[in-house]
């Protein structure tokens, strides 16, 4: 399949009871935090702001002096989440939503494939919203040559720097307008085969490690899923375990860890990082500690 070529979609409707209702309450629920408001509004504004830069790879001018986002925005957030999110999730990938079927309710893969169908359907509000809202509120009046000089060369503000490739995205710019809703880009363990659900990964901005989404927090996500919308506890956005399994983005395609194949260019030579984050590396991390532990006691 051509990397630009658009899937086929399918109702959600057309999905099994069980299946639709976890899907439609866990969306809910996402979509009517106060962070999913911030998300959107900052959309519509067509600006980030500032106390949000860590969803984002760039720090401009601009965004470092937009301490929030419009009460406009705000409002038209708060109008689209109430009630007019259905329009932009009649619709869904057909063999996404058929692998999500195939899922037995109860199940990890259940829970995985659930995951991977919010990740989708977030990550598509957004791409839409972006496109029906561009240049923003906080741009309009500004021509495009103006537009242009604000981004300083990049294509949109909404992006995270290793999801660039515009080129191959269905949507061009627009499917680069996901927000972080879950803390990173959410990724799967696509096995041999190259559409297995093994594990849920999330790679965040900032230059961090993919890391994988522990079972802890996947039995959280399955508590999360099956509680009643007014007894659900804020869950997102995942964060990493300390010691949970990581992988350098560099090496992340060729391990079978990815949403979909074309989501990255992988650079032909493997980057070269003069900082590590010792975040990353949690046993270099506890090494340093004790030497300097074992040093102050001398």
């Amino acid at each position: 399949m051509s990397t630009t070529k658009q899937t086929a979609k399918t109702s959600v409707e057309n999905l099994p009871t069980a299946h639709l209702s976890a899907f439609k309450r866990t969306l809910s629920g996402i979509l009517s935090t106060t962070l999913a408001e911030r998300t959107f509004a900052q959309i519509i504004d067509g600006l980030p702001t500032r106390d949000d830069n860590g969803y984002f790879p760039t720090y401009s001018t601009e965004i470092r002096d937009n301490t929030a986002s419009s009460a406009e925005a705000m409002e038209g957030a708060r109008e689209l989440l109430r009630g007019h999110i259905n329009a932009y999730t009649t619709l869904v990938d057909a063999k996404l939503a058929q692998a999500y079927q195939d899922a037995r309710p109860g199940s990890v893969e259940f829970y995985l494939r659930l995951l991977e169908m919010l990740a989708v359907a977030c990550h598509d509000i957004a791409a839409l919203v972006y496109g029906d809202t561009q240049p923003g509120l906080r741009r309009a009046g500004q021509s495009a040559q103006e537009c242009l000089a604000a981004l300083e060369g990049r294509p949109t503000d909404f992006m995270h720097e290793d999801y660039c490739a515009l080129q191959q995205y269905p949507r061009g710019v627009a499917d680069v307008a996901e927000y972080h809703l879950f803390g990173g880009v959410v990724l799967f363990d696509r096995g041999g085969s190259g559409t297995d659900c093994k594990r849920a990964f999330l790679h965040p901005v900032g230059g961090f490690r993919i890391f994988q989404i522990s079972s802890t927090h996947i039995k959280k996500f399955a508590e999360y899923v099956q509680a009643s919308e007014d007894t659900q506890e804020a869950l997102f956005p995942f964060s990493a375990e300390k010691y949970t399994y990581r992988v350098d983005p560099f090496d992340a395609m060729a391990l079978n860890i990815y949403r979909d194949r074309y989501e990255r260019v992988i650079p032909r030579d493997r980057p070269t990082r003069c900082v590590q984050r010792l975040a990353d590396f949690p046993e270099l991390q506890d090494a340093l500690v004790q030497i300097n532990r074992d040093g102050s006691d001398q």
